[in-house]
């Protein structure tokens, strides 16, 4: 990814993201140019080159002029970030064939105006623009008013560039040391076995007929076992590997729950001598990615399964939040270890317990792909006995099409 491409990521990353700083800047500015500029209407738009589209990200509405935040409008073929857009006018001053003429003339504007906020390096992140349905002339006054408010979004936009950038290499710092520990745990992880393997194997090679056929077996039994062993460790290690691998792949979107959730816990219940009882809300819809969610509840539910008693019950329960959706599955086993995070590589329950295999990287492999989604994932005590693992889920974004606005440069 090129510096430039990179930076323009970032930006559009914080202002999507709801950057309570550039709103509480940027809507003082838009009602303040509106009023000096006696406008309809003042907006700031945004830039998605990956997209090639432009967001009207917040409206100032004066008058009866009404374009909606959240409006997207496909560039025109020729834009370009590195291609620095000037001042455009009011309709009739610019050319027909100009993208701002036509959408402005469509909505019946009589008075368009338009400045680019320039990042460093010459990039284009988007326009402050002001619209009106009274003809009038937009003299230089207002042009440089609306200069300075789009300097003063593009200085902001290159301080939250620059610490979102700063955030970032911190946490690909601590990624790396966290890739590093699990490194170091998996080495401890298959290092056990293959000792156990290696020696049970030099023992036969070299006990030769001195070994009795009891101890022949005894010894055969350990290989096989070891072998077994060390497989179902090098299998989770590979699904921990693919899952880390996916969660920098997911395609979030739309994801209908009070369908999706349901066949998941039946093919549990069907599978299992344990009863699952699924509750969704109606109509509960979060932005998560199917393939994702689907290995995500699969884990959870295997977990409860395997550490719940038989002929247990474990609950799914699908609800809405203010800040999405979440799923809960409860369910009625030993509860969880005192002062342990069971959702680190390599942790588990109890061991012991009979058919508790695994190495402990399936709830591992749960946060990562939550995380991934941009969602969280907890697990609590019940006060009755078991555990309760909690993902939470974020709302569907509200962002809608339109045929067209000014604005497109």
């Amino acid at each position: 990814m090129t510096p430039g491409r990179e930076g323009a990521d970032v930006g559009r990353a914080v202002v999507r993201g709801g950057d309570d700083a550039l709103e509480g800047l940027i809507r003082p500015l838009l009602e303040a140019l509106a009023k000096l500029a006696d406008l309809d209407c003042t907006y700031l738009t945004v830039f998605d080159w990956g997209r090639r589209e432009q967001e009207v990200r917040f409206v100032h509405r004066a008058g009866e002029v009404e374009i909606a935040e959240g409006t997207r409008l496909a560039l025109p073929d020729g834009a370009s970030r590195e291609i620095l857009l000037g001042v455009t006018r009011s309709p009739a001053q610019l050319p027909s064939t100009h993208p701002d003429s036509q959408a402005a003339k469509r909505l019946g504007l009589r008075t368009y105006v338009s400045v680019p906020v320039v990042l460093p390096r010459h990039e284009l992140f988007g326009m402050v623009c002001g619209a009106g349905r009274r003809p009038q002339a937009v003299g230089e006054p207002v042009v440089a008013l609306m200069e300075s408010f789009a300097q003063v979004v593009a200085d902001h936009m290159s301080r939250a560039r620059m610490a979102a950038i700063e955030e970032r290499a911190e946490r690909a710092e601590e990624q790396l040391r966290a890739r590093g520990l699990f490194l170091a745990a998996a080495e401890h992880q298959l290092k056990t076995p293959l000792t156990s393997l290696l020696g049970a194997a030099r023992i036969l090679r070299d006990g030769g007929p001195g070994l009795g056929e009891d101890q022949r077996d005894l010894f055969l039994d350990l290989v096989i076992r070891g072998a077994l062993d060390l497989t179902s460790r090098v299998e989770g290690l590979l699904v921990e590997a693919r899952a880390d691998v996916q969660s920098r792949d997911l395609s979030p979107s739309a994801l209908d729950l009070t369908e999706f959730v349901e066949p998941i816990a039946r093919t549990f219940d069907a599978a299992s001598d344990h009863q699952i009882l699924v509750e969704v809300e109606e109509g509960l819809v979060a932005r998560a990615d199917a393939s994702a969610l689907h290995q995500v509840l699969g884990h959870l539910l295997d977990n409860a399964v395997k550490y719940s008693p038989a002929r247990g019950v474990i609950r799914v329960v699908g609800r809405a939040t203010p800040d999405g959706a979440a799923i809960d599955v409860a369910d009625e086993g030993p509860g969880l270890p005192s002062g342990v995070d069971v959702f680190e590589a390599f942790r588990r329950g109890d061991p012991q317990r009979a058919g508790a295999a695994g190495i402990g990287l399936g709830l591992h492999i749960v946060r990562t792909l939550v995380e991934a989604m941009g969602g969280t994932v907890a697990a609590e005590a019940n006060d009755a006995g078991g555990t309760t693992f909690t993902v939470s889920l974020p709302s569907v974004g509200s962002a809608r099409r339109q045929p067209g606005f000014p604005g497109a440069a």
